[in-house]
């Protein structure tokens, strides 16, 4: 996507008036309120002893938006205040890499997610996915996520190559922009619809996958809410038939107590069994619905850049920005639909709260 989008605000009139300060302003503010907040989600999630896949998935993520949010963001706004003309070649390829790594790690990262949660849910007794094979999954895209990104840098350059007459020429622009100093401009057309074509495919598994986790969750409950009125009915027609078949008293009374209670010790055990697997549902569920949410907010800032990059709607540079909106509202995602999250965080602040009344 980063491909894309560099090129179409290389392409803009170099005598707009860029509103310059108010994005400067913007992403100060979130490199700011991201770094904190981000930093309070790893000090959190990494202290945990027992490590699920999810736990090491939000991890995950919570390291790539502090590292945008610590070095990416205020990388941009020295970018954006020079206009991109950044004199040296290797700062140039550096930062196209960071912009075109990160975001689509974050993607991959969020159909791990929906796989996971569709695993947990959808079959919760395959055991498919434990924290090592999230930490190789993870290994794994960020590697993908890198060699974009390499692939990237490289067609940027403050190098361009000009036609003299019969013969090109490279001659130094000091500007950061697409080049076909090492690619040829066939190969980086190819490699942009590939590049968009991964992110169309990676919010199509996304929505597939949570669709599925949604049906069902809808499956299970209508089966519960079926059990619970066979059970009703069935106690029913206990309790009646042993009104009309027995008299009330005290031996037939004591025989049907200790009657029931033999026939309900099975019946105690199975729904304490039932009790446990439905607290481990409805505890992925509840993950699952905190982390559909950060999918949700992952797409709708991201989508204006991308239909911006692909010239779909104008370019406008405050509202491109906002894509970085996303590496700071995880936390408070987190912090709204994570009771477990928000007591931790308590915990963290009460424990240096009395450090320093100590002091």
């Amino acid at each position: 996507m980063d491909t894309n989008i560099s090129s179409a605000m290389n392409v803009t009139d170099p005598f707009e008036d860029r509103p310059l300060l108010a994005v400067m302003g913007m992403l100060a503010f979130f490199s700011v309120l991201g770094t904190a907040g981000n930093a309070m989600v790893l000090y959190v999630y990494v202290r945990k002893r027992h490590k699920l896949a999810a736990t090491v998935f939000i991890i995950s993520l919570a390291a790539t938006d502090f590292m945008t949010c610590l070095v990416i963001v205020p990388y941009t706004i020295a970018v954006e205040y020079l206009d991109y003309f950044i004199t040296y070649d290797i700062i140039c390829k550096l930062y196209m890499f960071f912009i075109t790594s990160n975001v689509p790690f974050a993607a991959f990262i969020m159909v791990a997610i929906a796989v996971d949660r569709y695993l947990c849910i959808c079959h919760p007794f395959c055991h498919l996915m434990n924290a090592q094979r999230a930490k190789n999954i993870t290994l794994s895209l960020a590697g993908v996520a890198f060699l974009l990104g390499i692939v990237t840098s490289l067609n940027y350059s403050v190098y361009i190559i000009t036609n003299k007459c019969l013969y090109s020429k490279v001659e130094y622009s000091g500007k950061c922009q697409p080049s076909e100093t090492i690619f040829s401009s066939s190969f980086v057309n190819t490699y942009q619809n590939l590049y968009a074509a991964l992110f169309l495919l990676a919010f199509i598994a996304v929505f597939i996958l949570y669709g599925l986790v949604y049906r069902s969750v809808l499956i299970r409950r209508a089966k519960r809410r079926r059990q619970r009125r066979s059970t009703q009915t069935a106690s029913v027609r206990k309790e009646s038939w042993f009104t009309e078949h027995h008299r009330p008293s005290l031996t037939n009374i004591f025989s049907k107590k200790c009657s029931d209670a033999h026939e309900r010790h099975p019946d105690v055990e199975i729904a304490r069994q039932l009790t446990i697997r439905e607290k481990g549902l409805v505890a992925n569920i509840r993950t699952a619905a905190m982390l559909f949410v950060v999918t949700a907010v992952f797409i709708v800032a991201f989508l204006p850049a991308w239909l911006m990059a692909h010239t779909v709607i104008q370019y406008h540079m405050v509202v491109f920005y906002t894509y970085f909106s996303y590496n700071v509202a995880n936390p408070i995602i987190y912090a709204f639909m994570n009771k477990a999250f928000r007591r931790d965080l308590r915990e963290v602040f009460d424990c240096k709260s009395v450090l320093r009344e100590l002091n």
